[in-house]
């Protein structure tokens, strides 16, 4: 267990989609997945740095026409294999940065983020969440890689990282005592907590219809999936676990 002393993390899950949280900066990474343009909408807006990555590039130019033009990113990243020539050219004619990342080391959303968050430093810019769209639709080896990310990202960043899609969402939870708020309205019925990385030895939350007492989550044993909130706890949801975990709920929009 954590010590009564660790630090406490305060987390708003869903405040990039919040329209009453106009003070809500994010840096926004739209990955080659299936895309709503409910959520690029109403994430585009709170955007202060907008990347793209690959073949993300089609993603964008296709969901946003006829009207593309208004949707130019700061910086498109990867090794190009799926972009669009002509779609690449649009953007760099309207003076997105393109920035090439042969590494295959590492997936394009990894690498789109190290250079997100190297932007973020020289930028010196606010950004409260980075936020990615685009993680779990098609493959699942690549939602594998996207979630794989998550654990990358805690050696990059401290600022917190959303995978985001129109019904879904995930983050990873560091050890310690998170306080999760959930409650601007954009909130699905469900929510879970998964040890993706490995066991996490002791596990205690509150806030949701059943809750976990210092117990521990394995695959192949206890997960905590399509659980749901506790409506009498305001809104708030404490998770403490020992090791990193991932914390999954839905997503409701309009």
């Amino acid at each position: 267990m954590t010590s009564a002393s660790a630090t406490v993390t305060e987390l708003t899950p869903l405040a990039c989609l919040d329209a009453q949280n106009e003070g809500v900066k994010i840096a926004l990474i739209v990955l080659n997945q299936p895309q709503s343009l409910g959520v690029l909408a109403a994430l585009w807006s709170k955007a202060v740095l907008k990347a793209v990555t690959d073949g993300g590039v089609n993603r964008l130019f296709n969901i946003t026409k006829p009207n593309t033009e208004s949707w130019i990113p700061d910086l498109i990243t990867g090794d190009f294999d799926s972009a669009s020539p002509e779609n690449l050219q649009f953007y760099k004619n309207k003076c997105s940065e393109v920035i090439c990342t042969p590494d295959q080391d590492y997936t394009d959303f990894t690498k789109c983020l190290q250079l997100v968050v190297k932007k973020i430093q020289e930028r010196n810019l606010q950004v409260d969440y980075i936020v990615s769209v685009g993680a779990f639709g098609g493959r699942m080896d690549q939602v594998m890689a996207n979630i794989n990310t998550l654990y990358e990202a805690r050696s990059l960043t401290s600022t917190p990282v959303i995978l985001l899609d129109d019904v879904s969402m995930a983050c990873l939870l560091d050890p310690g005592k998170t306080v999760l708020h959930v409650q601007t309205g954009r909130e699905g019925e469900w929510c879970g907590l998964v040890p993706v990385g490995g066991t996490c030895q002791h596990v205690t939350t509150t806030g949701l219809k059943w809750n976990l007492n210092d117990q521990p989550l394995k695959f192949g044993d206890l997960i905590s999936t399509s659980n749901t909130f506790d409506q009498s706890a305001s809104g708030l949801v404490t998770v403490e676990t020992s090791h990193p975990l991932l914390w999954t709920m839905g997503v409701k929009m309009p």
